[in-house]
């Protein structure tokens, strides 16, 4: 009675092995699914919502000219300006939010009127005690 126990275990560890083996290859022979970009807003196209503050900023553009502006909306990618002569605001700024102090690069994404669109830069990080070489 022990011996027949003893087989029918080890059948069954085969069965298991064998369907083991045919689900790693099930999984081996598939294609990789791309993930789903983020969520977009339909009407602004935006991933994440811009959140109203109404704030003095400071726009600097090149050769350190300032711009006073109107932060009317931000998020941790981007911000709504509004300012006299945004039409002519160059490609890249550095928007300075005079409440808080905090100070963003940016890339001017759209302009209408007075207003402009800002997506924030990703800042590199540079380990300590390397340089960063210039271009």
């Amino acid at each position: 009675m022990a011996i027949t126990t003893i087989r029918h275990s080890r059948s069954g560890d085969s069965a298991i092995a064998d369907r083991i083996a045919r689900r790693i290859a099930t999984i081996a022979a598939a294609k990789p699914v791309a993930a789903d970009p983020a969520p977009r807003n339909p009407v602004t196209n935006r991933t994440e919502l811009r959140q109203p503050v109404f704030r003095q900023g400071r726009l600097t553009v090149t050769g350190g000219v300032k711009l006073d502006c109107i932060v009317v909306d931000v998020s941790t990618n981007g911000a709504g300006v509004e300012l006299n002569g945004a039409g002519a605001l160059p490609d890249l700024v550095t928007l300075k939010i005079l409440m808080t102090g905090e100070s963003r690069r940016a890339r001017v994404v759209w302009r209408r009127g007075n207003a402009a669109g800002l997506s924030f830069q990703v800042e590199r990080q540079y380990p300590f005690g390397i340089a960063r070489k210039a271009q």
